[in-house]
């Protein structure tokens, strides 16, 4: 049978577009899993920014602010076992510095080439953003 392929025209191409094969879809398989996390970074980066912003006007994070936070990393799909919040907490007086940062543990999941063909390699990683800083703005007479 692989007598038939080996030799022609037609055979060469087929063992050609095998070889080539793991080179074509190695980058199109990093290229997912590298938006898959880029998608839950920009998650993270988002409910970082809004929960910044609440705590300038609120003087620190609520409960209810955290709770907001939480429900929204949990809408996203983020797994809140996973998820570490540092943040300051409500109150804080006028003109003190408030400040949050978010970190997910995931799995980064990549592929490569090796003599035994494509592998896949997970590796436990901490996704974070911040800390970020601002000003509390809220004022009390």
């Amino acid at each position: 049978m692989l007598k038939k392929y080996v030799g022609n025209q037609k055979g060469n191409e087929i063992v050609a577009f095998v070889l080539v094969l793991p080179f074509l879809i190695l980058p199109i398989a990093n290229t997912v899993n590298m938006l898959t996390d880029l998608v839950i970074y920009d998650t993270i980066r988002q409910a970082a920014r809004e929960a910044l912003l609440r705590m300038e006007i609120e003087g620190g994070l609520t409960s209810d602010g955290l709770y907001t936070l939480e429900g929204y990393l949990q809408s996203k799909g983020l797994d809140m076992n996973k998820v570490h919040l540092d943040y300051t907490p409500y109150p804080i007086e006028y003109g003190d510095e408030v400040r949050v940062k978010i970190s997910y543990e995931y799995k980064a999941r990549r592929y490569t080439i090796g003599l035994g063909g494509i592998r896949r390699v997970d590796e436990n990683a901490t996704m974070a953003y911040g800390p970020l800083s601002s000003v509390s703005k809220k004022y009390e007479r």
